[in-house]
C-alpha cells in the first residue's frame, strides 16, 4: 500500500498544506491530546510495545507534529499518533515536536502518513473515504489528493455499500478481492452470500474465478428466470456449492499441473 513519493511530497500533496514552525521542540506529554477524528483507529499491541522499547533505548528520533488545541497551553497530535503511545508506554516526560502552522487538522495529511507507513486497516481507509465524500470530495479530488488511482479510491468508496458479510471478509481478504465479490453480489446476491458463509478469507485470483463464474451463470441463464423443467436456479444453494466443488477442483488441477510441467522442465534442463 506504501506510495512511490517521498513524505515531503506526500505533505505537498495535500490541499491545505503540512508547514511547521521553526525548529522541533520538547513538549509535556501530559499537555498533549490525540485527535479523536484521525483515520487510524486501531493499535497492533505487539508493534506498539516493541516501538516502546525502541524509544526505551533510543529515545523519538523523528519527531511528531501538534497543532494548538483551543485549550490555551494544550497541543492535539496531527502526525505521529503511535509515537506519542510508544512514548507514553516508555515512561517518557516530554516528546520532540514540530507546531503545525495551521489552527485545524488536514485529513488529508494525517491520512498520507498512515498510507505511507502502511497503518491503515481497509474498513479504516473506507471509513475516510466515504468522510470526505460525505464533506464534497468527489472521487476524484480524493484520488488526486492522496496521490492513489480513481480504481482504489472506488473500491473503498463501494464498502459503505457492501452488505456486512461482505465488509466482515476484509478481516482476511484484500479490498481488491472483496471488491470482486461485491460486484457478483450485485448480480448474484444469494449465491455470493453462500460462498462467503462457506469460505473465510479469498484471495484475489479466487475471488476473480468465482465473479466470473457466477457472471457466466446469469449470462448463461434462460430469460425471466424460466429454466427447463426441474433445473437449478444460477441463485440456488445447490447451484453455488456446486460451482465451488467445480472451482476448487480446477484450481487443485492447475496447481497439480503447474508442479508437473516445472517437473518436467527441471528434468529437460538436467539433461542438456
Amino acid at each position: 500500500m506504501a506510495l512511490d513519493l517521498s513524505f515531503k511530497q506526500l505533505i505537498d500533496a495535500a490541499e491545505d498544506g503540512g508547514a511547521t514552525i521553526g525548529q522541533p521542540t520538547c513538549i509535556a506529554i501530559d499537555r498533549i491530546d490525540e485527535d479523536p477524528d484521525q483515520p487510524r483507529r486501531s493499535f497492533d499491541e505487539q508493534k506498539l510495545e516493541e516501538l516502546a522499547e525502541s524509544v526505551r533505548q533510543h529515545g523519538v528520533l523523528q519527531p511528531i507534529v501538534l497543532r494548538q488545541a483551543t485549550e490555551e497551553g494544550r497541543y492535539v497530535i496531527v502526525m505521529g499518533a503511535r509515537r506519542y503511545r510508544a512514548a507514553r508506554r516508555a515512561g517518557l516526560r516530554d516528546i520532540p515536536a514540530f507546531i503545525h502552522a495551521v489552527g485545524s487538522a488536514d485529513r488529508y495529511v494525517q491520512m498520507i502518513e498512515n498510507i505511507q507507513r502502511d497503518d491503515l486497516n481497509a474498513p479504516e481507509i473506507a471509513a475516510f473515504v466515504a468522510g470526505r465524500l460525505e464533506q464534497g470530495d468527489s472521487q476524484a479530488d480524493i484520488s488526486r489528493k492522496l496521490g492513489k488511482p480513481r480504481d482504489w479510491v472506488s473500491r473503498y468508496a463501494s464498502v459503505q455499500s457492501m452488505p456486512e458479510f461482505l465488509r466482515s471478509k476484509l478481516a482476511g481478504s484484500s479490498i481488491r478481492a472483496v471488491y470482486e465479490l461485491y460486484q457478483a453480489w450485485r448480480e448474484q446476491p444469494n449465491a455470493v452470500e453462500t460462498l462467503c458463509a462457506a469460505q473465510e478469507s479469498f484471495t484475489d485470483a479466487h475471488a476473480r474465478q468465482l465473479a466470473r463464474k457466477l457472471r457466466t451463470e446469469v449470462c448463461g441463464s434462460p430469460a425471466n428466470g424460466e429454466g427447463a423443467p426441474g433445473g437449478q436456479s444460477p441463485r440456488s444453494p445447490v447451484s453455488t456449492r456446486a460451482s465451488l466443488r467445480l472451482l476448487e477442483s480446477d484450481r487443485v488441477t492447475a496447481i497439480a499441473e503447474k508442479s508437473s510441467n516445472s517437473s518436467v522442465d527441471r528434468n529437460a534442463r538436467m539433461s542438456e
